[in-house]
């Protein structure tokens, strides 16, 4: 709750005002939910606030010249700024700030590149398999030289489906917690499986290296699931994955997060209701455990035939439903976020590294050569193909006009997905701009405004 003596605004005699053009408002029958993507706060104003707050944030210019509540907290919580702000120039040298602060090492490692399973949709070749050797030295070399410069280390496993070498995992886990410790350095780490060979076993190893986030996709029911996610050699995946995540569940550590993922096409949307029923039965009461709705997308440009896909926004019926079934959705808020729909591949100190050493900046475009920006020696030296590399650096929201004056520029930065730019020079938009007012609805309010 908002309480007006915690904070003050030094006023001049006469402020002139206006609306942030970072602002947007979901306006619901007895309240309006109202959102900043520079400051990233959310506020409820709810009854006799709101049609004040709409007839505030409708007037262009505002001349302040007496004590107003609304206007003081509105002041206060940057929704209004002075009208001779700059805005473009603020949204530019926050993100300078944060890239001159950004001391975190983000590396996405491949330990094999092959799969146990073969999706309808999915989008990679497996035809590459284990990681090297020379790879895993080069990745502990690489370390050695320059994590020093760096306050943290984030590790993301990926694949193909990196639990099928567990012990790649293990073995450059130990090495890299040895040399953040070493270092000073704080180590995190997760991994996106398919949940298969996340035995309690494994589960509990993975705990022991730090890896606490965990992102496991189940496409609806066992019927539709078991159609779509198919095991390499045909067999049937859903009971495995459902037995082991009720068995994460029973662990006593309260430091991981899953998230239940479900690729939705026309195919699953007759089963979703269920599917949240069953989800509900087993993970609605753990805070640990949130579901998260996926459109399957055409990463590949060759999709299966018999996959129809579909829109973001018709993934809402499907999250009002879980909402009023308990589950919570506030981890959408990392997302809007100053820098929060920034892709990771836009970031200058993120590269995704794959089983043989070669080096990229995004993981769902493996094949393009433009996504190669360079190799892993075994000595550590990362040998870069800048003119490649900027490709993805670039093109964001001092290069691209739509994004200069757009609303959500500084949650996303003109970099939502650079791939999209790259391939087809079209502006990228994050689902979470183009439907905001839908997902405002879905996540909970940072505080309510009272007078």
């Amino acid at each position: 709750m908002f309480n007006r003596d915690s904070k003050k605004v030094n006023k001049m005699k006469e402020l002139r005002l206006k609306p942030s053009r970072f602002n947007v408002f979901s306006n619901g029958e007895d309240h309006v939910k109202l959102f900043n993507s520079y400051t990233g706060e959310i506020v409820r104003f709810n009854g006799e606030h709101k049609d004040s707050l709409l007839k505030t944030l409708r007037t262009k210019e505002i001349s302040y010249k007496e004590n107003n509540r609304l206007v003081d907290f509105l002041v206060d919580n940057k929704f209004l700024v002075n009208s001779e702000t700059d805005e473009f120039r603020k949204a530019t040298a926050q993100k300078v700030a944060s890239l001159n602060k950004d001391r975190t090492l983000n590396l996405i490692i491949m330990p094999n590149e092959d799969c146990n399973f073969r999706c309808v949709y999915c989008y990679e070749s497996f035809e590459k398999q284990e990681m090297s050797n020379h790879t895993k030295k080069g990745i502990i070399n690489y370390l050695k030289a320059n994590l020093q410069r760096y306050d943290t280390l984030l590790i993301s496993w990926f694949g193909g489906e990196p639990l099928i070498s567990f012990n790649v995992i293990r073995e450059l886990s130990k090495e890299m917690m040895k040399l953040c410790e070493e270092y000073n350095v704080s180590y995190l780490a997760g991994i996106t499986t398919n949940g298969y060979n996340l035995t309690p076993e494994v589960f509990k190893e993975l705990l022991s290296y730090q890896v606490v986030g965990y992102q496991i996709t189940l496409d609806g029911t066992k019927e539709t699931h078991d159609q779509s996610r198919i095991g390499k050699h045909g067999e049937e995946t859903y009971e495995t994955i459902m037995e082991n995540l009720i068995k994460m569940k029973e662990v006593d550590n309260e430091n991981f997060q899953v998230i239940l993922r479900s690729n939705l096409s026309q195919e699953t949307f007759p089963v979703m209701y269920d599917f949240i029923d069953n989800m509900k039965t087993h993970f609605v009461e753990d805070p640990r455990f949130s579901l998260h709705f996926v459109s399957v997308l055409n990463l590949k440009g060759e999709q299966n035939a018999n996959i129809h896909l579909c829109n973001t926004k018709e993934l809402f019926p499907f999250y009002n439903y879980a909402q009023n079934q308990g589950f919570n959705f506030d981890f959408y808020k990392q997302n809007l976020q100053p820098g929060g729909s920034e892709c990771y591949a836009s970031n200058p100190n993120s590269f995704v590294i794959g089983s043989d050493g070669m080096i990229y900046k995004c993981t769902v475009a493996f094949d393009n050569p433009y996504n190669h920006v360079g190799d892993l020696t075994e000595d550590g030296e990362m040998n870069l193909y800048h003119d490649r590399l900027y490709l993805w650096l670039s093109g964001g929201e001092n290069e691209d006009s739509s994004c200069t004056r757009c609303y959500f520029r500084p949650s996303c930065r003109g970099n939502a997905c650079p791939l999209e730019r790259i391939e087809s020079n079209q502006t990228p938009c994050p689902p979470i701009k183009t439907n905001i007012k839908r997902y405002l609805d879905i996540v909970e309010e940072d505080m309510v405004y009272e007078g």
